[in-house]
C-alpha cells in the first residue's frame, strides 16, 4: 500500500538501470541512501540516536551505506548536491508520486538492490517501523 512515508518505486527505476557507476551493481550488496540535511531537527535525531546504533550493527556490515548530505533541504533536489554515481535515484524519486507531491521530507532513506529502488521511506519513526525491519530482513541479520 502506498502512503505519503513509505512507497516502493522500483517501476520508475527500471528506467535508469542503464546508469554507470551504481554501487550496489558494483558490489552485488544492497545499498542505503541517507538524505539529510544540516538544518533538519529530525536529521540531528537521526545522526545522534539512530546512526551509531545502525553503524554499529551487524546489518550495516553486510550492506553498502552512502549519505547525500546538504546545507539545506532545499539543495537536496539540486544535480549539484548529489555525487555523479547517484544522480539516477534524485531523478528517479523527483519523478515518483511522493517526489512530485512532498519534495524531500528528511531524513529520506532509500533501498537499492539489484539495481532498483525496493523502497523508501522518509523521518525517524519510518526508519524504525518500516526501513530498519526491512535492511535485517535484506541482510538477515538481528538487532
Amino acid at each position: 500500500m502506498l502512503n505519503r512515508r513509505s512507497f516502493t518505486i522500483a517501476a520508475l527505476v527500471s528506467a535508469a538501470t542503464g546508469f554507470a557507476g551504481i554501487a550496489a551493481a558494483q558490489t552485488g550488496r544492497p545499498l542505503l541512501v541517507l538524505v539529510s540535511d544540516d538544518t533538519s531537527p529530525a536529521c540531528k535525531v537521526w545522526r545522534t540516536q539512530w546512526e551509531p546504533l545502525f553503524l554499529a550493527s551487524p546489518a550495516y556490515k553486510k550492506l553498502d551505506y552512502r549519505v547525500v548530505n546538504a546545507a539545506t533541504s532545499k539543495l537536496l533536489s539540486k544535480q549539484q548536491t548529489w555525487p555523479a554515481d547517484l544522480r539516477w535515484l534524485l531523478d528517479t524519486f523527483l519523478m515518483s508520486q511522493v517526489g512530485v507531491e512532498e519534495g524531500f521530507e528528511v531524513p529520506r532513506f532509500f533501498l537499492v538492490q539489484n539495481r532498483q529502488v525496493t523502497m523508501s521511506t522518509a523521518g525517524n519513526n519510518a526508519w524504525r517501523d518500516v526501513m530498519w525491519p526491512t535492511i535485517l530482513d535484506v541482510t538477515g541479520t538481528s538487532p
